[in-house]
């Protein structure tokens, strides 16, 4: 082996080397003299000759006590004179005397003897006598400063205490586990919570002592978290007594280390929380018992309102039919009054469900593109030929800054501004209602625009200004018997506008005896707005070209078909229609379109699933291709569902021409060259008070024109899809009737009859959730007699519009 190795390895020249002790040879430490110890140790050390004299001390002693009349090592003290020196030094003087005696007396050896001194300071006395044979020789006394050591210990043990205290006060249980769980160390709290005794606890799994079974695998995962991690945790959990009863307790839980960092065990603290839970238990109940008692209130609230309003609405259709009758003059004034009675009536029955509505969390935002001026010179129009001749002015002051298309929620914007100017004409005898339009910030694309809806009503004291936007509250008590209303139309302007993330305050003095002032954030296109003039219809439409672009049609609601297909002829675009799933899936494997616009709700395939066999496959040609859907019921979950199988763009039903137009142009207009807007500009057109006008009046924006398709596709088509779902009503088929109840009830909003809309989706969800199927007939044949009803009065809406348009906006 080489000279590094091991063994065998050569000692260096020069090297000390010590030779290892022969066997039963004694180790040349012993040859030296004892002095050479007790010299060398750091403790004071005293010895005594055979008769108990003290003769000598170490230097560490003579250090400590100062022995100033000595010089050197050498002692001469009697014992009774080493005791006199110490006496007056120690704290028990006399137990000091009666040890020290006894340890002379016995000549056995003790150690671990604390002294404690007055100057605070703490000795550990050991005593070893020596022996000559039997001869007792002397013996040797070690003295150790342990002040610091014990100084430590009783922190400790103060430290302890404090926080035993703490806990115990704290009702928190506290005990110490080994990395497996099992007990190692228990506090009086702990035994109190547990009700076993220390010794019952001691060597036990706290996991299987108690947790309960069905949980115990959950607690385990936990404690191996924790260890694995190095996380302290906090957790709830129920836990079972040594009685068998349950409690709840919150716990902390940490980790226990070694010097070298390493988890050794597990520390706990437990609470208990059992009446909290009971109290959190009860609450969740009582907050239950709330909104099932809110929602049945709702519930009811919407009920009656349609109810009411089913009967009111052949009411003021009858009352319009027999006023174009021949009449005498008193029959005249009765059926004005009729009129003006049940238009109050309807109403306040729309403010009811536009409040239960908002209440109830479904009322949404949807933004899109819009012409802020011409909504509110729209507006301005409307309301000053709604006071014909009543002295009042209706005044526009619009800010010249406000010269692009905005996105926001116009639908939204339309029915605060109408809900305001609806307040200001019913308080305003004479004088001015006044719309303002002012640009407040810019940041960016970003723009806040205050509005304000002013008038010289009757005012509102100045302590009542917060009261009226509250629920049925209204300022003073006598102007519900003297101008009527709910007190709604103010609370659901300041919802709807907080809704969109504005403000909106009231204000009393100046010019106006009574100003409301909203703001609203919107985004600025940047695109400008349509310049005005009498550019016809056929002009706008050559303006639109998308080239040679294609898109596939995927609908199978005639009315929807007729209404879209009519709009892509418009605009001369190239389209393929597919009625049913598999149908479309075919032509999507065929050939590449621009644009799939297709319903959610389709025969043969859920749009759903069509959706991700386009974007599942690479290969396949229209992979890449927008994918437009269409819905009536645009829920966040449809929204994420849509977003998560690449469906690219969601169009609520029902939609304006304008708005499948930005679609079109968004998607297939590759320059995004400006396309004009469909919108007529044609205001005036008073809908029969007997339909939703609100609601119609916010759909078409004036544009009779589009009010007219739809109105012209209902008619054509209504009655052959309710023969349809009668059918299938009677064959008991629940799945294919929600499926056409979900596909047809957009059709009934867009003529006015939103009530029924809404009885339908009240089939759909009974429908869906597989309730009350035995009530589906009646109600159905419900709706189908209502829809009969008001077939006569879509019809004759349908031609009075059609002669307003013949008429230049004139009947």
């Amino acid at each position: 082996m080489s000279q590094k190795g091991r063994i065998g390895r050569k000692q260096p020249p020069n090297s000390l080397t010590i030779a290892p002790p022969n066997i039963g040879e004694t180790p040349s430490i012993f040859a030296l003299s004892i002095a050479v110890f007790l010299r060398s140790t750091n403790a004071g050390v005293l010895v005594t000759d055979e008769r108990h004299r003290f003769v000598w001390g170490n230097d560490q002693f003579m250090d400590f006590f100062q022995a100033g009349k000595y010089k050197g090592n050498q002692l001469d003290q009697t014992f009774r004179a080493m005791i006199a020196y110490f006496t007056p030094q120690v704290y028990d003087a006399e137990a000091f005397e009666l040890k020290m005696k006894e340890l002379r007396k016995k000549r056995k050896p003790y150690f671990g003897w604390e002294l404690p001194f007055r100057n605070g300071k703490i000795y550990e006395i050991s005593y070893i006598p020596v022996y000559d044979g039997p001869r007792f020789a002397g013996s040797i006394w070690q003295i150790v400063d342990v002040t610091r050591h014990r100084q430590a210990d009783e922190e400790l043990r103060r430290v302890d205490e404090k926080y035993r205290v703490i806990l115990d006060n704290l009702n928190a249980a506290l005990c110490e586990t080994d990395l497996e769980g099992n007990i190692v160390k228990v506090y009086d709290s702990f035994c109190r919570l547990s009700g076993y005794s220390e010794e019952e606890l001691i060597g036990n799994n706290i996991t299987d002592i108690f947790v309960p079974e069905e949980n115990r695998e959950y607690a385990r995962n936990l404690r191996r978290y924790r260890v694995e991690k190095k996380v302290a945790l906090l957790y709830d959990m129920e836990i079972v007594l040594k009685d068998g009863t349950r409690k709840w307790v919150i716990a902390s839980s940490g980790n226990i280390y070694d010097r070298d960092g390493k988890a050794i065990g597990g520390v706990g603290i437990h609470m208990d929380i059992t009446p909290q839970k009971q109290l959190q238990r009860e609450l969740e109940l009582a907050k239950h018992a709330a909104e099932e008692a809110q929602r049945t209130q709702k519930e009811f609230l919407a009920n009656m309102s349609h109810e009411i309003r089913t009967p009111l609405n052949a009411i003021i259709g009858m009352a319009h039919l027999l006023e174009e009758t021949a009449l005498n003059d008193e029959q005249k004034e009765y059926i004005k009054i009729l009129k003006h009675s049940s238009g109050i009536l309807h109403g306040l029955i729309t403010d009811i469900l536009d409040i239960s509505k908002i209440e109830a969390g479904k009322q949404e935002v949807h933004p899109r593109e819009f012409d802020l001026r011409e909504l509110v010179q729209s507006m301005k129009h409307t309301f000053q030929m709604k006071l014909g001749q009543r002295p009042i002015q209706v005044t526009l002051e619009l800010d010249k800054r406000i010269d692009s298309l905005l996105i926001g929620d116009d639908m939204l914007l339309n029915q605060i501004l109408m809900n305001l100017l609806g307040n200001a004409e019913k308080f305003t005898k004479e004088g001015e209602i006044a719309i303002k339009v002012q640009l407040e910030d810019l940041q960016g694309n970003a723009l806040w625009i205050r509005f304000q809806v002013c008038d010289t009503g009757i005012g509102i004291q100045a302590d009542k200004l917060e009261l009226i936007f509250q629920n049925y509250k209204q300022a003073e008590k006598d102007i519900r018997e003297r101008y009527g209303g709910t007190g709604l139309g103010l609370a659901i302007a300041k919802q709807l506008v907080e809704l969109q993330g504005g403000r909106i305050s009231v204000d009393k003095g100046g010019e106006y005896n009574t100003c409301f002032t909203f703001t609203l954030p919107f985004i600025d296109t940047r695109r400008p707005l349509a310049r005005p003039g009498g550019q016809d219809a056929e002009n706008k439409y050559a303006r639109i070209d998308f080239g040679q672009a294609r898109v596939l049609v995927v609908e199978d609601n005639p009315m929807n078909l007729k209404y879209i297909l009519s709009l892509l002829e418009k605009y001369k675009i190239n389209h393929q229609l597919a009625t049913n799933g598999p149908d479309a899936l075919y032509f999507l494997e065929s050939r590449q379109f621009d644009l799939v616009l297709m319903d959610i709700r389709i025969p043969g395939m859920d749009g759903f699933e069509l959706a991700r066999k386009i974007r599942e496959d690479e290969t396949r040609p229209n992979v890449a291709t927008p994918v437009i859907a269409t819905t009536a019921t645009a829920m966040p979950s449809t929204l994420a569902l849509a977003r998560n199988i690449g469906i690219t763009e969601i169009l609520t039903k029902p939609y304006t021409p304008d708005q499948l137009l930005q679609v079109l142009n968004k998607y297939l207009n590759e320059d995004e060259t400006e396309i004009i807007m469909e919108v007529q500009n044609i205001s005036g057109y008073e809908f029969n008070p007997s339909l939703d006008v609100k609601y119609l009046n916010t759909l078409y924006e004036s544009n009779i024109g589009y009010a007219i398709d739809l109105f012209d596709i209902y008619v054509l088509t209504i009655r052959e899809e309710l023969a349809k779902i009668r059918k299938v009503a009677d064959a008991g088929d629940w799945d294919t009737l929600r499926f056409q109840v979900h596909k047809i009830k957009p059709n009934f909003s867009m003529v006015g009859l939103t009530w029924i809309t809404t009885k339908l989706e009240t089939m759909e969800n009974l429908m869906r959730n597989n309730e009350s199927l035995d009530t589906l007939p009646a109600l159905l044949g419900e709706i189908v007699e209502e829809v009969n009803g008001f077939f006569p009065i879509i019809e004759k809406e349908l031609q009075k519009m059609q002669a307003f348009m013949a008429g230049g906006g004139q009947l």
